[in-house]
């Protein structure tokens, strides 16, 4: 009996042993793990990029305006994306030495702030630096058109005539005047007076405008106090891709078209069109709509 009750014992001492080495391999491991925990953290300080807004660039002549709504700016560094920033911004990077730093401008997408997108008709800004941890870095980044992009159409309603068609039916059309201007001498005014209730333009018909996925844009500086619907007519047929909201003073808009034509790979011609038609079901929201446009381009690769 004396020799069971010692080998009950026994077990339980070494039960008692091999606890106290696990808990001593537990609080020396957990040592470890925040020792290096602490190291890796101190090792990722960041440095500090800072940029305010974009500058764009145009050659006037072949270009048009250089009117722009850069909202976003799209980092990369090294050519890895290390984040798409509202600008102003301020932000970490947990990258250290000598670093090449792309900037893209990014844009609301049809003006919609929830599709931001990379503006890709501009080239991006591109400078080297030389990153030091806790240090601050200041970009003032300057982007211009891709010297390879096709200006289909540019209208800045600085010439004589003006590069519109007009729907059967119209009640008016685009009158140039310069008392609401948004740069140079004059701008396009479309009024519709009480008992008017219809006007579209739409350009020339296009028939080379690429369908291979790459980017077409329309883009236009405009106010409104009636909404705008802009679209294309395609063969004939038309499709509306956006309508412009209202606003007492000048906004630039990029209408993306790029998915529209690339799902019409047998059409023959293009057109842009834009206007408004007030009906009992849609009336106006003024007994005077009035428009006014400038630096019209379509652009695509």
């Amino acid at each position: 009996m004396q020799f069971d009750s010692d080998k009950r014992r026994r077990p339980a001492s070494l039960k008692s042993n091999l606890f106290n080495k696990y808990l001593l391999g537990l609080l020396f491991c957990a040592f470890l793990f925040n020792s290096c925990s602490k190291d890796k953290y101190e090792a990722q300080e960041p440095a500090y990029i800072s940029i305010d807004k974009f500058s764009f660039q145009t050659n006037y002549l072949t270009e048009g305006s250089a009117s722009a709504n850069i909202t976003d700016a799209w980092v990369y560094i090294n050519d890895d994306l290390v984040g798409v920033y509202e600008l102003p911004a301020t932000f970490p990077v947990l990258k250290e030495g000598n670093v090449n730093v792309k900037v893209y401008a990014g844009i609301k997408d049809n003006g919609i702030a929830a599709t931001r997108a990379r503006y890709l008709p501009y080239d991006p800004h591109i400078e080297n630096l030389n990153l030091v941890k806790g240090q601050t870095y200041k970009i003032n980044p300057t982007v211009s058109y891709n010297s390879s992009l096709q200006f289909r159409w540019l209208e800045d309603f600085e010439n004589a005539s003006l590069s519109f068609l007009y729907t059967t039916g119209n009640d008016t059309i685009i009158n140039k005047q310069s008392t609401t201007v948004k740069e140079g001498n004059f701008s396009g005014f479309i009024s519709l007076d009480p008992g008017m209730d219809f006007f579209e333009a739409t350009s020339v018909g296009y028939n080379n405008i690429p369908r291979n996925g790459t980017p077409v844009y329309l883009e236009m500086d405009f106010i409104a106090n009636e909404y705008v619907l802009i679209g294309l007519y395609i063969d004939g047929v038309q499709y509306a891709v956006l309508t412009l909201n209202t606003t007492n003073e000048w906004k630039k808009i990029y209408v993306n078209f790029t998915e529209l034509i690339n799902s019409r790979q047998n059409a023959t011609e293009i057109k842009v069109f834009f206007g408004l038609k007030s009906t009992s079901s849609n009336p106006f929201l003024t007994t005077n709509p009035q428009i006014f446009i400038d630096n019209i381009k379509l652009v695509h690769y």
